[in-house]
Formats: structure tokens, sequence, C-alpha cells
């Protein structure tokens, strides 16, 4: 799979709690990274699928929009990673929304369009607002995904699972046979 980070991410504004643990800040302003066009964008996609993700991706909706069209006439699939603040009207293949504390909001055009809820088990998600939101999107398969502790600091590639968050995650799959435990295997291997 071939993955698009794209710049620009609303979690500040929105005051969202993931701020304090994001591994990505230098994703957050639109200015940082490397202007590219979508049409080199749609000629780097070398694989039969293709990932967005951010920031928040759904920031630059004009160009995601073309991008989609674009890799969507080349064959390509497109896959969206999203905090789920911003609607879409765009044809995603696969959508894997992960809402943020503390409200953990999802934008009114979501419902029955997520295939995967992502849920980063932190210090402010518990199972009763996991079973909530994934009783509000009962077709999404539900990642638990433990907050990861860099070292190093943010956008550390090496580092470990937080060791609260790791056994809260795995207390709630076990006590929800149908949810998954999701970990970032890249982090631990030091792939960037």
């Amino acid at each position: 799979m071939t993955f698009v980070r794209l710049a620009g991410c609303n979690a500040r504004e929105l005051g969202l709690g993931c701020v304090a643990w994001c591994d990505t800040p230098g994703s957050w302003n639109l200015d940082d990274g490397r202007e590219m066009g979508v049409a080199l964008v749609a000629a780097r996609a070398c694989l039969p699928r293709l990932c967005l993700t951010g920031g928040e991706p759904l920031l630059q909706a004009q160009g995601v929009a073309e991008l989609v069209d674009l890799l969507h006439e080349s064959g390509v699939r497109v896959h969206l990673e999203t905090n789920g603040t911003v609607d879409s009207l765009c044809d995603f293949d696969w959508v894997t929304v992960s809402p943020k504390p503390p409200d953990y909001p999802i934008a009114a055009g979501w419902p029955g369009r997520i295939d995967e809820l992502k849920l980063i088990v932190d210090d402010s998600l518990d199972a009763a607002t996991a079973e909530r939101l994934a009783a509000a999107h009962p077709g999404a398969i539900i990642c638990l995904q433990p907050r990861f502790e860099g070292l190093g600091g943010p956008g550390a590639q090496v580092g470990r699972t937080a060791p609260s968050a790791a056994d809260r995650a795995v207390d709630m799959v076990m006590s929800h046979p149908d949810w998954r435990l999701s970990l970032q295997m890249h982090r631990y291997l030091g792939i960037r």
C-alpha cells in the first residue's frame, strides 16, 4: 500500500486531546511538507492500494476528491484515515475513522460509511465510550490501539506502548470478542 500523508490538522482548533500524544506533529500545519500536484501524487502510486492520512486529509477536500477520481480511473483502491470531524462525499474503498477525545466527535455524514472505527486507548478512553461508539456504527470493525510512547519524544520511530494503555486495550478486546487489537508495528520495527 502506498501511504500519502497530507498536511493540515484541525485537532488543535477543535480542542481534541490527541495533540498531547500525536505521533506526527509535523503534519499539523498546512504549510508543512512538500507541495505536490494531484497528478504527481497519482503517478507515484505504484501499488494497487493507496492510503490517505494526515493530519486530517479532508481539510484538503478538493484535492482529495480529484486524487480519488484519478486513482479510481487507474484502478487504484483508496483507503482513507480520518479523525471523522469533516464530512466527505468521495467514494473511498475503505474508511477508517479514528475519533479523538474528549468527546470523540464524528461528523453527521459518516454513519453507515465507516468500515473501521479505530479507537486509541489513552487515559480518556473507557469501555463505556468505546461501546457507545461501536453501537453508533454497527457495521464498522472496532480496532483498539494502545497509545504509543515513543522514545525520544513525538515522532520517534522506536518506543513502546504505554503499559496501562496496553493492559486496558487487551481487557476491552477480551470483553468484546468481535473487537480487535491494533498495534503500530512499523513503530516497533523502526520503519518510517
